[in-house]
């Protein structure tokens, strides 16, 4: 009898152990930092919840969260997470850290991009000598701040595509692969560019980190419409994110000697 009782008490605590499961929706860019390995391990209760982070666009991050598949949302494009929270999908927004884009192309640099005073003038250089680019075009936020900057110049590039201007709807690490590959220019934040290892000849040839901010936000889920996620666990873990102790951490990371994240 004590034995049964032992063994049902064991199970029990294991079944316990993994009852909540989060979910967190991100951009890519924040995985392939590899920022998550380092940072949740140290969340007080990393070996109570389990935590599943899924990577994918901005734009599909956001669609996840929007159809309950997500606890929280950690994405980098600030007018769709307003709208996301003006639509009522998030109880909470937060800050979470920034880093920069940067232009990044081959060292013999035709387009002389790397003369630019701006990111602007540095995009309308390529467009005038029709410079190989490869753009996501993948509705990550990546590619929303790429097209920012060519609608800021009254530039249509998509009326080149397939040319010159090369849409690879792929993430960040396939698409710097492909520019690599073709010798081409290629708009990408600096952490995805720290980690990638096949440079080649190429380097960052236009950076500028106040004009090229890039910001990560990160959403509370709202429980309320989403009657399939648990509240509190999720409150718990958005919360300790919020935390100085958690931006502590973030600012305290590092690829190859070189920061990769900062708090304002």
């Amino acid at each position: 009898m004590f034995k049964k009782l032992f063994t049902f008490i064991l199970l029990f605590s294991y079944q316990i152990v993994f009852s909540d499961t989060l979910i967190i929706q991100s951009t890519t860019s924040t995985r392939d930092s590899g920022l998550y390995k380092y940072l949740l391990p140290f969340y007080p209760d990393f070996n109570t919840v389990k935590i599943k982070v899924i990577a994918v666009g901005t734009g599909q991050a956001i669609m996840n969260a929007r159809n309950c598949d997500g606890n929280i949302l950690i994405v980098h494009d600030q007018k769709r997470e307003k709208m996301f929270m003006d639509n009522g999908f998030g109880l909470k927004r937060h800050e979470l850290m920034y880093n920069d884009f940067i232009l990044v192309g081959p060292k013999m640099d035709k387009a002389e991009v790397s003369t630019s005073e701006s990111i602007h003038e540095a995009f309308s250089k390529i467009y005038k000598y029709q410079h190989k680019f490869i753009s996501r075009s993948d509705s990550s936020g990546t590619h929303s701040a790429e097209m920012d900057i060519w609608k800021n110049v009254s530039l249509k590039p998509g009326i080149h595509s397939g040319d010159w201007y090369l849409e690879t709807g792929q993430g960040m690490g396939q698409s710097l692969n492909i520019a690599i590959s073709l010798d081409g220019y290629i708009f990408t934040d600096r952490s995805s560019w720290l980690r990638f290892n096949n440079k080649s000849n190429h380097t960052i040839l236009y950076e500028n980190p106040t004009e090229l901010k890039n910001s990560y936000g990160m959403i509370l889920v709202n429980h309320n419409r989403c009657n399939n996620l648990e509240f509190a666990p999720a409150e718990k873990l958005f919360n300790w994110l919020s935390s100085d102790n958690a931006a502590s951490l973030i600012k305290s990371y590092k690829i190859m000697n070189s920061n990769v994240f900062y708090i304002d």
